[in-house]
């Protein structure tokens, strides 16, 4: 059966709102690309769904069977059309008109929207009115990497739950049981930390160039140093200066949680920090929005070399 690493705070909590009969209609998972959220959703559809009476969800009944085999009725995931993985409100609207359908199996019907926060804003809108007034039998799993991408009205609408990287023991497990040489685990989590999607990436044949830029450029960010970012940040590559910039972010987003009193170890951890130590919450969060608008140049028809050399003056400026 699907198992769940280091979510203990998600499984919690599903299985108190059930315990309860409170369940709620809409919940956001958010974290980084490979970190579980996609895992996550399919395991509350298990704890929702499941009709054992002992422990749940048990893995053994007929609904879990069906879930863990993709093959539930009531189970549904939504795709995207959109050429960079965008929801358009044409992919929307057959959900909304399919809620009002009683389920299949008698018991809720869940819908999982993976990455809604690359949905465009008419097609986010189209939900409000299944968020405002949801069926008794509905329930609404979203995912999302970068919350501020998601509507306000959507995200209010919603309980936000911020899916958390695995812990070593549970990374090693976790790529030991894809039969993955336990040293091998270990370096992947050493360079990754416990994201598990990312180390199984790196694992298959990924390259960990794009990581070590990334932990370069927070060190030149942290020293000032304007010449070393650049020859860092020089790409000519679109694709790849757009992953450079979003890695980035998270760097400096880090930085920002550690400025605030957090703690929690990652693969930037050492980085982060030194730039929380270094460099005011005020300018880090000029920075982490700074580095957001390269990236969204980049993914449009901005000049790659332009747009990256813009975007070290005003790292190193902190304008």
């Amino acid at each position: 059966m699907l198992r769940l690493y280091s979510k203990d705070n998600i499984s919690r909590l599903i299985l108190s709102m059930r315990s309860r009969d409170r369940l709620c209609h809409s919940f956001l998972l958010v974290g980084d690309k490979g970190v579980g959220k996609k895992t996550a959703a399919k395991y509350m559809a298990l704890e929702i769904l499941c009709r054992s009476e002992g422990e749940v969800p048990c893995g053994k009944c007929k609904d879990c069977r069906m879930i863990s085999n993709d093959a539930h009725p009531d189970v549904m995931t939504v795709s995207a059309s959109g050429k960079s993985g965008n929801y358009r409100t044409d992919d929307l609207r057959p959900l909304i008109s399919d809620a009002y359908i009683a389920s299949n199996e008698g018991g809720y019907k869940i819908y999982i929207l993976p990455d809604i926060d690359k949905a465009l804003p008419a097609a986010q809108n189209t939900l409000l009115k299944l968020f405002e007034e949801p069926p008794d039998h509905v329930i609404i799993i979203m995912t999302a990497e970068r919350l501020e991408n998601v509507l306000p009205t959507v995200r209010s609408r919603a309980i936000v739950i911020n899916v958390p990287e695995a812990s070593r023991e549970d990374t090693v497990a976790a790529l030991t049981e894809r039969k993955i040489p336990e040293p091998d685990a270990e370096k992947a989590y050493g360079l990754l930390g416990g994201n598990i999607g990312a180390c199984i990436e790196y694992l298959n044949g990924g390259s960990d160039e794009l990581y070590l830029r990334v932990k370069s450029a927070a060190e030149a960010i942290a020293k000032s140093d304007e010449y070393a970012l650049l020859k860092i940040l020089n790409e000519t590559d679109r694709m790849a200066a757009v992953e450079l910039t979003i890695e980035l972010s998270k760097v400096l987003s880090e930085a920002i949680k550690r400025k605030q009193g957090a703690d929690e170890a990652s693969f930037y951890s050492n980085e982060a920090q030194k730039l929380s130590e270094t460099i005011g919450q005020k300018a880090l969060m000029t920075m982490y929005d700074r580095t957001l608008e390269a990236a969204g140049k980049l993914k449009g028809n901005a000049g790659v070399g332009l747009t990256m050399a813009d975007l070290t003056g005003k790292l190193i400026g902190r304008l």
